[in-house]
């Protein structure tokens, strides 16, 4: 149905679309319809954009919401021109931290990168990171473990939350972001090793992170 839909050219996207918007059909081939007409037919309108950022959103697969990220690049030009470039900053910015796979998180980064919103997205996070409300600092974590850090000042901030934060989890949240990121300065293996010794789900985290930075045992 999607193939006899995208072969007739003017009806595309009426297809893909209607179809999106009432949830019937098979993921996968939403999903390879809605490629087809953004990179194939090159329709780039409002409503195709929308369809791409529900299914970068909503896909249940993984696989269809990184494709979907992917596309939001395609687009550039079509969000600027159709005044959509808030919506999709915004949706880029929930799923940094709210998406449960690192896969489309990258995916989401990258997007970020291409669109030139690392700028913006990262003062954003940053912001984050002195929130009143721990889940929102863990979310500015989370966040920088996907976009990078780069420079000593940004390093040093987290390494200070790592230190003086009052939340566990959010201190924790810093201590996968530099594992993940594979930040191994003289601070933060020595904060890792003050908070390797003793018991309880910090102390299990700042190992886990040691070892793989250093291949320390505490």
């Amino acid at each position: 149905w999607y193939q006899r839909r995208v072969r007739g050219g003017i009806n595309a996207e009426y297809g893909v679309v209607s179809t999106q918007s009432t949830g019937n059909g098979d993921e996968d081939l939403q999903s390879w319809a809605l490629q087809a007409l953004t990179k194939s037919l090159a329709c780039h309108s409002e409503k195709v954009i929308m369809c791409c950022l529900k299914q970068m959103k909503g896909a249940i697969k993984l696989e269809n919401r990184a494709a979907a990220a992917r596309l939001i690049v395609l687009l550039k030009p079509a969000i600027e021109e159709h005044g959509l470039a808030i919506q999709v900053f915004e949706d880029l910015q929930l799923l940094l931290y709210d998406d449960c796979s690192r896969e489309v998180k990258k995916a989401v980064a990258k997007a970020v990168n291409t669109l030139g919103l690392h700028s913006k997205m990262l003062q954003v996070v940053i912001r984050k990171l002195d929130d009143i409300n721990e889940d929102i600092r863990a979310q500015g974590v989370t966040s920088l473990s996907i976009l990078g850090i780069k420079g000593k000042s940004l390093l040093n901030q987290l390494l200070d939350i790592l230190e003086l934060d009052s939340s566990i989890y959010v201190r924790i949240q810093v201590m996968r972001a530099v594992k993940e990121l594979n930040i191994s300065d003289r601070r933060v293996i020595r904060l890792l090793r003050e908070r390797a010794r003793g018991a309880g789900p910090m102390c299990a985290e700042a190992q886990s992170a040691l070892y793989s930075l250093t291949g320390e045992l505490e």
